[in-house]
């Protein structure tokens, strides 16, 4: 059976420091892909129309940090999958088992042995544990080939958002719903270490990052089409699109990578042990990713003059397993602002080790820019992003040589970068590595500006990852507060021009220490985890932080970046216009009770991460019982640090349950009556107000009594004479009823008697039993229960349930006969 989940207006929250981060998903992409609206995985779905077939993907729980992985990288059978912060298992391999007579697409998922994509496993299937169907068991790997076992095969469906729910094919006949079972996690809402994968009859949605190709050949690599299409990181390839042209680089919060082509390493292939392995990933992905800023270190050149990509002594490998050069970087970098021209990066190009001179680099970049000429922003002065889109913003680290410097400008010199990182040994400020200021020419017409460009760093790198992290919240501190100011640049002549100075903050991540036992993978471990749920990254929600994530805080290079880690950087750029859509998917049925609001429903098969709720996009629509089980379009609105609400834009028709409310009448204050005397005024004064707020009123039905029972009803100007009476709600609510239920009948029997006389005493609380039974509802089948007795809510759509219900109330009625149960506090069997 589907558990019901219920919402709450303020959701909780997985992973701690999410729920102010709101590590969103954008659907602007995928709306235009022709995806459906929703596409929520009910047990009768229809089947992915696309495949995943060869893929090579790396998972993750919706909203969380650490990703799916395999101990010991799957080298030994039976070895459990599950959470890992940066595991090396976690890429994953997609292999199409789908036989001839099936109408879905299933899947064999294959652990690779290492970041490079091309290398697996011998035992590298993740399969049930035997082969159960039984709801927790967990996922392990198994023998290398797939053996057409169902329990080692999976279906993905991909959500409206871009996340996916995966199944696996325990079950064969698609009829036995009850048995269907989710790829899921051992400890729902824990994001540690070892969390177990596991298979549940309750699923959760995962993000999918898409990273390459297994087509037997290892050089494919990922378009930002296909990355958009399958991606749940949509935005990655595209973030800067929702950024203002009039914001200044140096205003930005830009992902970056350290030593970015360091994925493959000249004979140097494990992470754990390798001192020159600093990313996860290969450039093509960490472009889609969101990475904007590239480290890039040369080496020497080759006959063709083109410089080779190298980390110290070691040199860099494509995914060809050839050597990565100069002229394949700008490849890449050009492909990507082609095909993603509201997109600019920035490359810092240094001498990566002693084969490389000043001279051979001016050499190699001057042709770089003779074959290039409109790619390259070379200024010194910091632009603004609408002046570099579809371009490079150069940074230079080499001295120029050569005789080729005079025809070119050549970027911001940062050639005192060493020097001063090495003379800083300052661990509570960051190292002022260029002050540039000076008159730049404008345009064509010999008219210059002054500007004034300051660089600060944080390059702090032999230490252990623990060491590291106090330097790095002290340049993200010291990046939030720093303040522009105006400040003299000098003429030719001499004459001083006051201009607005721009700070410029590169924050490097990255460290190890070799004498410690600490590398680049193991610090980035620590560091990372750190980073992502830093106060000045990942808001905690604590009132104190809320500031400091509205402020940008410049350039992060790290190590070991994957797609997660640069959102939580880049979705900081985003204003009003456009909010990333938190990690969520739409329930496949909502249940509510008549009454209640949209943030007080249950749900089937949908969860938040993240604070908000979700409202009716047609304020007009009245959910009422009339009206239960017809769909309704619903969206998602998020709630932002400072408690701003923002439609998200992920909508989606979700056919909603509405259950009648259960009341019990109850009537008090009958004695005294008289004939002669308003008797219905009289028997309806003590019921004012108790029904509270909104259009709802009640009729009161009096009838003449039959021998102990209600009998007839009496005509609406009909006198009280002397005699019993009953009294009860007339069709529950009047034309409303249809709204509530009835529990009991709880007619209620009263006395008037002659005008003048003593008086006497009424029947007060007396149940009228099942003879009054005309008024109740059937289904009720006499059930006491104490009723709400609270004002009733909006449906969250902000037109509340009044409006609806307006025309259906009779005005001119009592209010609260029907929903009085407050009064009567030792009710038997009364319940909320």
């Amino acid at each position: 059976m589907t558990e019901h989940h219920a919402i709450s207006r303020r959701a909780f929250t997985l992973g701690p420091g999410l729920a102010a981060l709101s590590p969103f998903v954008s659907l602007p992409e995928t709306a235009g892909l022709g995806l459906p609206v929703r596409a929520a995985f009910a047990e009768d779905a229809a089947t992915a129309s696309v495949s995943l077939d060869n893929f090579v993907i790396r998972l993750r729980p919706a909203g969380y940090f650490r990703t799916a992985s395999v101990n010991q990288d799957g080298n030994v059978r039976g070895n459990v999958c599950h959470l890992f912060n940066d595991g090396t298992s976690s890429k994953l391999i997609l292999e199409n088992v789908t036989t001839k007579n099936d109408d879905t697409n299933w899947y064999a998922i294959r652990t690779l042995l290492n970041f490079e994509e091309h290398k697996k496993t011998g035992y590298s299937i993740w399969s049930v544990d035997d082969d159960s169907d039984k709801d927790g068991k967990v996922i392990h790997v198994w023998s290398g080939e797939y053996d057409d076992k169902p329990s080692r095969a999976f279906a993905f469906k991909r959500q409206s958002n871009g996340t996916y729910i995966i199944r696996d094919r325990t079950v064969e006949k698609e009829t036995e719903k009850k048995d269907i079972k989710y790829l899921a996690i051992e400890s729902n809402g824990e994001d540690q270490d070892n969390n177990k994968i596991c298979h549940k009859s309750k699923s959760i949605p995962w993000e999918l990052e898409l990273i390459g190709y297994d087509m037997k050949k290892n050089d494919a690599t990922v378009s930002s089409l296909d990355w958009i299409t399958y991606s749940s990181y949509v935005d990655g390839p595209c973030w800067m699109k929702y950024v203002d042209d009039n914001k200044f680089l140096d205003e930005l919060s830009i992902p970056g990578t350290h030593d970015s082509g360091t994925c493959s390493v000249d004979n140097d292939t494990e992470p754990q042990s390798s001192q020159a392995k600093c990313q996860q990933d290969y450039i093509p992905t960490q472009l889609l990713e969101g990475v904007r800023y590239f480290d890039i270190r040369l080496g020497k050149n080759d006959e063709n003059g083109d410089p080779g990509i190298d980390h110290g002594a070691c040199y860099l490998l494509k995914k060809d397993g050839n050597f990565m050069h100069l002229s394949d970087v700008i490849g890449y970098f050009n492909t990507f602002l082609s095909e993603n021209p509201t997109e600019a990066l920035i490359m810092l190009v240094s001498r990566g080790n002693d084969e490389a001179t000043d001279e051979s680099l001016t050499t190699a970049l001057g042709k770089v820019f003779d074959e290039n000429p409109d790619l390259f922003y070379t200024s010194s002065r910091i632009p603004t992003l609408g002046e570099v889109r579809g371009k490079i913003v150069l940074l230079r680290r080499f001295g120029l040589a050569g005789n080729s410097v005079s025809s070119h400008t050549w970027g911001l010199d940062l050639t005192q970068w060493d020097d001063k990182i090495a003379a800083h040994t300052d661990s509570t400020s960051m190292c002022l590595v260029r002050d540039e200021r000076g008159f730049e020419a404008v345009g064509k017409t010999g008219d210059e500006e002054p500007y004034c460009t300051k660089v600060y760093a944080q390059d702090h790198y032999e230490c252990t990852g623990t060491d590291k992290i106090g330097w790095v919240d002290m340049a993200l501190q010291e990046t939030t507060k720093l303040a522009r100011i105006m400040v003299d640049v000098e003429d030719n002549d001499g004459a001083k021009v006051k201009v607005l100075e721009h700070s410029w903050c590169i924050n490097y991540t990255s460290c190890t220490n070799y004498k410690q036992g600490s590398n680049p993978f193991t610090a980035a471990r620590v560091v990372n985890e750190h980073l992502y749920k830093s106060q000045y990254i990942n808001s905690t929600g604590n009132e104190s932080t809320k500031e400091d994530c509205l402020k940008h805080i410049g350039i992060i290079a790290s190590d070991f970046v994957d797609a997660a880690l640069a959102r939580s950087i880049y979705q900081r750029n985003y204003d009003a216009k456009h909010k990333q859509t938190v990690s969520y998917y739409l329930p496949t049925r909502m249940r509510m009770t008549y009454g209640d609001s949209l943030s007080d429903a249950s749900f089937q098969d949908g969860k938040t991460v993240g604070e908000g709720h979700f409202r009716l996009v047609d304020s007009s629509n009245v959910l009422n019982v009339a009206a239960s089980g017809y769909a309704f379009t619903i969206e998602y609105v998020d709630v932002d640090a400072l408690g701003n609400e923002t439609a998200t834009g992920l909508q989606g028709s979700v056919p909603i349950d509405i259950d009648p409310r259960a009341l019990t009448p109850h009537f008090e204050g009958l004695e005294g009556l008289k004939a002669g005397e308003d008797v219905r005024a009289k028997i309806a004064a003590p019921l004012e107000g108790k029904l509270e707020g909104d259009a709802c009123t009640a009729q009161l039905e009096f009838m003449h009594d039959a021998n102990g029972a209600p009998g007839t009803a009496m005509a609406e100007d009909e006198a009280f004479a002397a005699g019993t009476y009953w009294v009860r709600a007339k069709g529950l609510l009047g034309d409303a009823a249809q709204n509530y239920e009835l529990a009991s009948d709880e007619a209620a029997s009263f006395t008037v008697t002659a005008s003048g006389s003593a008086g006497g005493t009424g029947a007060g609380n007396g149940n009228g039993g099942g003879n009054g039974a005309g008024s109740v509802d059937k289904n009720s089948k006499g059930n006491k229960s104490k009723g709400s007795g609270k004002k009733l809510a909006n449906t969250g759509d902000g037109s509340g349930i009044a409006a609806g219900l307006a025309a259906a109330a009779v005005a001119t009625t009592v209010a609260g006969a029907a929903m009085l149960a407050n009064d009567r506090e030792d009710s038997e069997g009364a319940s909320e």
